[in-house]
């Protein structure tokens, strides 16, 4: 008998995150519950429901046959064989498991219609439009989706590969490079393209999981989504292991694993490639991800914007994560009320970098923000944050900036190395802070000078132990290795800054502090004798 709700659920009431024995239960147990229990032999290999394999013929309603025949005997196992079976929207039922046999692949329709709409099940929200993609579940408890086969969107096929997206986000006015900012001579490879036809009536995210219970995903590859990859809502007891993603990197709007309103949740061992946020959680709790590598042209690790409800989010660990070539590493978003804290960041090797194209991030390792967003008079707080052995190499700083005092407070940096990289696009982006989205289009993007680490109106900031290297061939703009505005209960106890052996300007004063509160600062160098280490003004 498998008792591992009961079991998981009493591990998250112990003050603090970790991996603890229940989380890490027995898979072996969670696939028996999958597969119907007494029934798990049955098996419902879709070829005897008539699909064929030839990559042409569209499947739909062949494989949904098998399912609902497997739903009617009380669950089992679903088998698409070695094959590249064509198909539109197939509804998932509880008690079952969907293996995809080496070989295997479930191909995106070409056909728009083939893709039916969230409401039709009973739900709305998730992803850009209002259609599902391949497979969906709602109201529904115990399934496995299972390799080692592929699930593939065909994404290009909705886009326009050779157009660029625009939008109205932002002014250029407000930009460092005014009208040049973004202009098509700083190249245009990165995208983000553009999307054919009607908004609504693009196909939705390949795998939607609302309101449902005791969900496992394993081995599976996932590829060329038009949308959102895979998205939970309202939904507790998942657990993702071994999980590949591979989007198109100019798809936009293809995240990885979004986690709405959702609960009791680990990821892990996972590869995740995606033309927006690798793994976002908004309104979610007690989540675990470790052990995974994330590649995105927005965060590698997005929490927050709340861009559906006022409720809170908290009790997350990532540990043990590679975030590379992605616009920002870690990002944590508040635009509406409601409260985020208890989160967890630690081993995390971050390289991000500016990009060409109208993508959200100017390559900020680590970017914090609770400002009011579109639609919103208020926005709600970020609190007990840690960042632990966080090594960097970016082309911008970390950046944290609330709306006022108290909604960014408890935040802490231990053990962290951050370099700071020259990028070739500095010309068409560079210097400029990016806040969207924010009701003040003024605080879209706009040229701000580029510290290491940025805080204005953060309270209890704490920083141990942390090494900011300048490289050679940096713009001016790049100044102080921490500048803090507006801040109360400021703790730095070890600083060292490294120049470039013949730097001249000395990059400002190592630490500036502006209009602030308390500060204690101690063990702060440079690698430069004659540099001046630290400028306070206005401070109480």
């Amino acid at each position: 008998m498998c008792t591992f709700l009961s079991a998981h659920r009493s591990s998250w009431n112990k003050k603090g995150i970790y991996l603890s024995l229940a989380i890490l239960f027995s898979l072996s147990c969670f696939k028996s519950l999958a597969q119907g229990g007494s029934r798990a032999s049955a098996v419902y290999n879709i070829l005897e429901y008539g699909a064929r394999p030839d990559g042409q013929s569209v499947n739909t309603a062949a494989i949904q046959k098998a399912v609902n025949d497997c739903h009617e005997h009380g669950g089992g196992r679903i088998e698409i064989p070695t094959g590249i079976f064509v198909t539109g929207t197939i509804r998932l039922y509880s008690n079952m498991e969907l293996h995809l046999e080496a070989g295997a692949v479930l191909s995106g329709s070409l056909n728009d219609s083939d893709y039916l709409y969230q409401k039709d099940f009973g739900f709305s929200g998730p992803g850009a439009g209002g259609r599902t993609g391949i497979l969906v579940a709602h109201d529904e408890q115990n399934i496995s989706l299972t390799g080692p086969g592929r699930i593939n969107g065909r994404g290009k096929n909705s886009m326009w590969m050779d157009s660029l997206q625009k939008g109205a986000d932002f002014d250029r006015k407000f930009t460092r490079q005014r009208d040049l900012y973004m202009d098509s001579r700083f190249g245009r490879k990165d995208g983000p393209v553009l999307w054919k036809g009607n908004y609504e009536s693009r196909p939705g995210v390949m795998i939607i999981f609302s309101n449902c219970k005791r969900i496992y995903m394993d081995q599976v590859k996932f590829q060329e989504s038009p949308n959102w990859t895979v998205a939970f809502l309202l939904s507790e007891d998942i657990h993702i292991n071994g999980v590949t993603i591979e989007n198109n990197m100019s798809i936009p709007n293809s995240d990885g694993i979004d986690f709405y309103d959702s609960k009791f949740i680990t990821v892990s061992n996972c590869f995740i490639q995606a033309g927006d946020d690798a793994i976002a959680v908004v309104s979610s709790s007690s989540l675990v991800v470790s052990n995974c590598v994330l590649h995105s042209r927005s965060c590698g690790i997005r929490v927050g914007y709340n861009v559906f409800n006022d409720h809170n989010s908290g009790d997350l660990l990532f540990n043990n994560i590679t975030i590379y070539d992605s616009n920002r590493g870690i990002g944590i978003f508040q635009r509406r009320e409601g409260d985020m804290k208890n989160m967890t960041f630690s081993n995390i090797n971050i390289q991000t970098r500016l990009h060409s194209g109208q993508w959200w991030g100017h390559g900020e390792p680590i970017h914090i923000s609770s400002l009011p967003g579109l639609g919103s008079k208020k926005a709600g707080s970020i609190s007990q944050v840690r960042f632990s052995n966080i090594t960097a190499f970016s082309e911008s700083g970390i950046v944290m900036i609330a709306a006022s005092k108290g909604l960014i407070r408890d935040i802490s940096f231990d053990h962290v190395d951050l370099t700071i990289t020259v990028s070739p696009l500095n010309n068409g982006y560079g210097g400029n802070f990016d806040l969207r989205p924010v009701n003040d289009i003024s605080k879209g993007i706009f040229s701000h000078n580029i510290p290491a680490l940025y805080a204005d109106l953060v309270s209890q900031l704490h920083i141990h132990d942390m090494s900011v290297r300048w490289n050679q061939g940096l713009p001016a703009y790049f100044r102080h290795a921490i500048e803090c505005r507006n801040c109360d209960g400021l703790n730095i106890y070890g600083l060292q800054e490294f120049l470039p052996f013949d730097e001249t300007d000395h990059r400002g004063e190592t630490i500036y502090l502006h209009k602030g509160g308390t500060a204690d600062l101690q063990k702060i160098r440079s690698s430069n004798p004659d540099k001046k280490l630290t400028k306070k003004d206005n401070m109480d």
